[in-house]
């Protein structure tokens, strides 16, 4: 990414606004649709495969220390995943949330504003603040072992745990980095940059972890494992930022400038409901896992199974969320309501066949799918008894991952938020205590929470979605860019008045 003169930069913009600007262009863009059902679907299938190649390799590199651990012993197997858990909750889920702003500010940006390095500004106060972010993050990891203490673990568990933490925070900030920059490309419709990074990162990963931990004379035990995983993400990030810069992605760069350390209201209105939205789902899944120890051993290890299962099939949908987040804000920005809602129900009809195609394959292999992780038997009969609640749990974690992706295309975070807090705690997690703990239905019991919560998060969901008006959408986008360029180009700016508390922009 090169650096260029923000003057030039500013100067793109060719008309200047008045109090009289509409609100939406007048040239009768607004639902003029280009697009067609063939094209929306060869769109979403050619860009959601790299999205669910990328989530695989990235996720694999925490997981490639808790395998090499595990080949030490039980206790550093342990400390590795809660240690890996910690980092997860603590750390990625608020990254990832924080950073669904740009999910929505990039892609209506790119294809709505006459300065498209507005985009890159966006991305500027992204890492600015996720920089911020790392502060209190690196305060809490440097005092793991504490936090574990506190928690009633033991103490050569926390011990090591902590020491994880301590060598992963090496390489947080590259990973906080790496998420920003990814949605600033995938808003370009370059879905294929972060994929390339990891497929060079991740073997290379694997090896790193593999001879610092075990090989003579890189031998560093325990330790080689966070330091390899800490070196991979910022070669991740460098990956990253090298396409950017010499394959594609530099046209929306305009240089860093002193502006993205001001206006930061717009990126924290979207970001924070995004980090209470990721944070909800993820966390309810660790909660599962913490509930299922106070079961029995066999239970916990009967969850673990299911998690694993669980986090791999949600790929896919997770792939057509981020896909569909995009094309509905690049249809907004651009003014073509038609074309958001179209790709839309699209990504949804994906979402369903997909959902469909998990749940058969976990209803088929219902018999024989634990021997997959284990030769106990009472641990597979009981994986066997809740794969039929675990195969309807598909259907829902699709429908509901891909309107949170089309939520945040709109830039609607709150909303989301909101009916996960009330599906997730003010639903759920009473009706799983109740059945798990008073009634014993166990492992049922969780699951049937989860489900409830994930069904009644998705029917809100698109409840939501049904009764919007997509022209009103579409004229907010516009709204936004509009208030974001003027608030850019400082030289008209004083001459503008500019209500960015619009409630087209904080509705």
């Amino acid at each position: 990414m090169t650096n260029s003169n923000t003057t030039s930069r500013r100067s793109s913009i060719s008309e200047i606004a008045t109090e009289q600007t509409p609100l939406v262009n007048t040239s009768g863009k607004i639902d003029r649709d280009t697009s067609t059902w063939d094209t929306e679907f060869k769109w979403l299938v050619k860009s959601c495969i790299p999205i669910i190649g990328s989530y695989i390799l990235q996720n694999s590199l925490q997981m490639v220390s808790v395998f090499t651990l595990g080949r030490i012993g039980a206790r550093e197997l342990a400390a590795a995943s809660l240690g890996s858990m910690f980092a997860s909750v603590s750390a990625w889920s608020i990254a990832q949330g924080m950073t669904t702003a740009l999910d929505t500010l990039c892609s209506q940006a790119w294809t709505g504003a006459k300065d498209k390095t507005l985009v890159g500004l966006h991305l500027q106060r992204a890492l600015v603040i996720l920089g911020l972010m790392f502060l209190p993050i690196a305060g809490v990891w440097w005092n793991g072992e504490r936090i574990l203490l506190a928690l009633n673990q033991e103490p050569e568990l926390a011990e090591l745990a902590g020491l994880f933490l301590r060598y992963l925070m090496i390489g947080a900030p590259a990973y906080l980095a790496f998420e920003g920059v990814k949605k600033y490309l995938q808003a370009q419709g370059i879905m294929q940059a972060s994929t390339y990074s990891l497929i060079i990162a991740s073997p290379i990963n694997l090896v790193l972890n593999y001879v610092l931990v075990n090989v003579e004379p890189f031998k560093l035990g325990f330790i080689g494992a966070p330091i390899a995983t800490s070196f991979s993400y910022w070669l991740m990030l460098l990956l990253i930022l090298a396409y950017a810069r010499f394959v594609d992605g530099s046209q929306a760069w305009g240089g860093w400038t002193r502006e993205c350390l001001s206006d930061w209201g717009p990126f924290l209105r979207l970001g924070l409901p995004g980090v209470v939205t990721v944070a909800v789902e993820w966390w309810s899944f660790e909660l599962s896992a913490l509930a299922a120890s106070y079961l029995s051993t066999i239970d916990l290890a009967a969850q673990s199974i299911l998690l694993t299962a669980g986090g791999a099939t949600f790929t896919i949908p997770f792939g057509i969320a981020i896909a569909a987040s995009n094309r509905v804000g690049n249809s907004l920005g651009e003014g073509n309501a038609l074309k958001a809602k179209r790709a839309s129900l699209m990504a949804f009809s994906f979402s369903i066949v997909f959902g469909a195609i998990n749940s058969l394959f976990f209803i088929v292999s219902r018999p024989w799918f634990g021997y997959m992780f284990t030769s106990d038997e009472d641990l597979v009969r009981r994986v066997s008894a809740v794969l039929p609640l675990f195969s309807l749990f598909q259907i829902a974690d699709g429908l509901s991952g891909v309107s949170s992706g089309i939520i945040r295309g709109l830039g609607r975070q709150k909303v989301a938020a909101y009916l996960n807090i009330f599906a997730y705690y003010a639903v759920a997690a009473p009706i799983g205590y109740i059945l798990t703990f008073k009634l014993d239905w166990s492992l049922t019991g969780l699951w049937t929470a989860l489900s409830t919560a994930l069904f009644i998060s998705a029917a809100l969901q698109l409840s939501f979605l049904y009764i919007m008006n997509w022209e009103t959408e579409a004229k907010r986008a516009h709204h936004r860019i509009h208030v974001a360029e003027i608030k850019l180009n400082h030289d008209v700016a004083d001459t503008l008045s500019v209500d960015s508390s619009d409630p087209l922009l904080n509705a």
